[in-house]
């Protein structure tokens, strides 16, 4: 599909150009650990043969000792390697991850990469992930030295040398088809990863399908509809009438929400309180540190929004999204305001209570609230709605419960991206505020 009909291709959100752009970013960065090498980046792919032939005369010029994102290609197998380092007669081979560890998808792309190097009869000393250091503490200029660490891997590369071969000679077969294979949707749809072409192969399926639905695992919804029970009400009759898969049915052939009132109100705070404050809290991790004393993807407090009875005009804000090293001063503002509160709501997939702890703002004796935790509520409640068949989030909650309600967690892509580029720090600043008006809505929606 991607060779033949790129344009079916779904469109790449924010979301995730900025999770790209970090990982370049961090790339550049591990540059430094070996300096002085030579660019080998193609302007375009058009320039993919000349910068092979580059790549390759490179190995035999002594002038040469390091090159960058060198291009090699191998039965028709094409690699950008990060970085190619020589070492005496030898290549020393290193790709970069922007991880705190490896995982098998990484080993497995080297894996990829050493079977192109070894069929350019690349001579390597070794091949090394480089990725980064948990225990680095930032103290003046970055030392990446000291931020990134090397494992060998090329004990493992050789020995996938014959599996990743097979797969490559497979997938030139796909390849070389006259069109995209004839396959079904499935759960391969989305494990491991999300396919970019969704939005063209799930064309054919109705938007309130019951395939859409959180109840029953993926794995059982495509047994039923590979078997015939493709439809809403061939399923319903397979079901009992009060279980929550039925229920979700409803909710998508209603154009509604499904949740679960009992266990909604039993999670309901007790006794109820007189004042409440409803807490957006923009934490931002770094992959790199910015500021001394900091590891990497250590968290820092960037932005916050906080409505409530005891803020001027209904409503307080703050953020240092231009000046970073202004974080901490959050923690003192953040103490003072929410001691004049007896709970505070928010709706976060992380754990706020542990975030305030490790930032020692509920420690302090005059912050005696409770936090209340929307996502959690609503998970424990079993809150369905169509829109979150691939996870809650606070944009699709309000897409559930308001339909008038135009979000868009902008705020968000400042933190991924870690620059301006993508989005003006003043839309961040009106989208954080109007994000948490949300989870005032919600809140006083299910518990008012």
């Amino acid at each position: 599909m991607q060779k033949k009909h790129p344009y079916l291709r779904d469109k790449l959100s924010i979301e995730q150009r900025a999770k790209f752009q970090r990982g370049t970013d961090v790339g550049i960065l591990a540059h430094d650990y070996f300096p002085g090498g030579v660019d080998m980046s193609p302007a375009s792919p058009s320039q993919f043969p000349k910068k092979v032939q580059e790549t390759m005369a490179n190995l035999d010029n002594p002038n040469v000792n390091v090159m960058y994102e060198a291009v090699f290609q191998y039965n028709d197998t094409l690699i950008m390697l990060d970085m190619l380092v020589r070492d005496g007669d030898r290549w020393l081979a290193v790709e970069v991850k922007s991880s705190l560890r490896l995982s098998d998808t990484y080993y497995n792309d080297a894996a990829l990469q050493y079977y192109v190097l070894h069929g350019c009869q690349v001579p390597l000393s070794d091949f090394k992930l480089m990725y980064l250091n948990a225990d680095y503490v930032k103290d003046g200029p970055i030392d990446v030295k000291q931020l990134f660490k090397l494992e060998s891997v090329m004990e493992y590369v050789v020995e996938h040398e014959d599996f990743v071969a097979q797969n490559v000679n497979r997938l030139k077969n796909v390849v070389a088809l006259p069109h995209a294979p004839l396959v079904d949707i499935g759960t391969q749809c989305h494990n491991p990863y999300p396919c970019d072409f969704q939005g063209h192969c799930w064309k054919h399926v109705p938007k309130n399908s019951f395939l859409f639905t959180t109840a029953m695992d993926d794995e059982i919804l495509f047994e039923n509809y590979f078997n015939g029970i493709n439809t809403n009400t061939k399923i319903l009759q397979q079901l009992d009438p009060d279980s929550e898969e039925a229920h979700q049915i409803e909710a998508l052939e209603t154009n509604s929400y499904y949740i679960d009132y009992k266990i909604l109100y039993s999670l309901s705070p007790q006794p109820k309180p007189k004042s409440v404050a409803y807490l957006n809290l923009l934490l931002h991790r770094p992959a790199v540190p910015e500021m001394d004393g900091t590891s990497p993807y250590q968290e820092m407090i960037l932005a916050f929004a906080l409505q409530g009875e005891h803020e001027i005009g209904g409503c307080s804000a703050w953020d240092c999204f231009e000046d970073h090293s202004r974080w901490n001063e959050s923690i003192d503002i953040l103490i003072e305001k929410l001691s004049h509160y007896e709970l505070i709501v928010c709706f976060t997939p992380q754990n706020l209570t542990t975030t305030l702890l490790r930032h020692e703002i509920m420690q302090n004796q005059t912050v005696g609230y409770k936090v209340f935790n929307l996502f959690d509520v609503l998970q424990q409640a079993h809150f369905y709605h169509q829109s979150i068949k691939r996870g809650l989030t606070l944009q699709r909650l309000s897409q559930a419960l308001f339909k008038d309600c135009k979000l868009f967690e902008h705020s968000r892509i400042i933190v991924e991206a870690n620059s301006n580029d993508l989005i003006s720090y003043q839309q961040a600043r009106e989208d954080l505020i109007a994000e948490n008006e949300v989870v005032a809505k919600t809140y006083q929606q299910f518990f008012k």
